[in-house]
């Protein structure tokens, strides 16, 4: 009886506006280029010690 009611129970999956879906696409991708420059320049940065600062003589 309590799977017969859940079946019956239909959801209303409303889709945001398209300009609410595209903000959100633009957010993501802004994101993931932070992410990927951040990555980059942390490596420039870690490329710039020398061999003695990595050893400790």
């Amino acid at each position: 009886m309590l799977l017969k009611l859940l079946k019956n129970i239909k959801f209303d999956r409303k889709r945001g506006s398209p300009i609410l879906e595209e903000i959100l696409l633009i957010g993501i991708a802004v994101f993931i280029f932070a992410i990927i420059f951040g990555m980059i320049f942390g490596f420039i940065d870690w490329t710039q010690v020398s061999i003695e600062d990595i050893f400790g003589r």
